[in-house]
């Protein structure tokens, strides 16, 4: 199958085998339920659920549900919409908390469901780079906190005292949150 490519004038033509027979690897932690669904557990932060009967991809937090997950829930179905295995204006919000699905399309010429896994392996391996930068984050972060270095830190007994340290002055607010000078009444 030949594709035409055109970036501004100049027009290119490239040769493309898609119709190749051979079976492609793919190693992944998948869990086939009772009813048929399929649950992916490689991801560090969230569950991936393939229900083959509602043809819905739902996506589950892990523990917690932060910002973090929000956002690899958000690049996760975004990644699925531009390889085109999902309706766009069907992601929203699941019905348990913290999930979010989306829809994907039903085929006659393609078999959806290996598809689906396809693509999310590419997805898992694709967000694996950025998993572990943040884990390699957190863990310096948590480094520097237990053992600091020399220039970081002081030994007990260095800082010198003084009876006034802070921002905060003892005995110079009477009252709670020190505005009560704002609101002053006058006859």
């Amino acid at each position: 199958m030949a594709l035409k490519i055109k970036i501004g004038d100049q027009e290119t033509e490239v040769e493309e085998d898609v119709q190749t027979n051979e079976p492609v690897p793919i190693t992944l932690d998948i869990r086939k339920t009772v009813d048929g669904n399929l649950m992916i557990f490689d991801h560090p932060e969230i569950d991936i659920s393939i229900l083959p009967a509602s043809q819905k991809i739902v996506v589950f937090p892990k523990e917690r549900i932060s910002e973090k997950v929000y956002d690899m829930q958000d690049r996760f179905f975004k990644f699925l919409f531009e390889k085109g295995v999902i309706k766009q204006n069907s992601i929203q919000g699941g019905s348990v908390y913290g999930s979010m699905e989306a829809s994907y399309p039903a085929s006659d010429e393609v078999n959806m469901v290996p598809m689906l896994i396809l693509v999310i392996e590419r997805f898992i391996k694709q967000e694996k780079k950025f998993v572990e930068y943040d884990e390699e984050i957190e863990e310096e972060f948590e480094r520097r906190l237990t053992e600091p270095d020399k220039d970081e830190s002081t030994a007990l007994g260095d800082v010198s005292q003084s009876s006034q340290k802070g921002s905060i002055r003892p005995g110079y607010i009477y009252s709670p949150y020190g505005i009560s000078a704002i609101y002053r009444y006058e006859e």
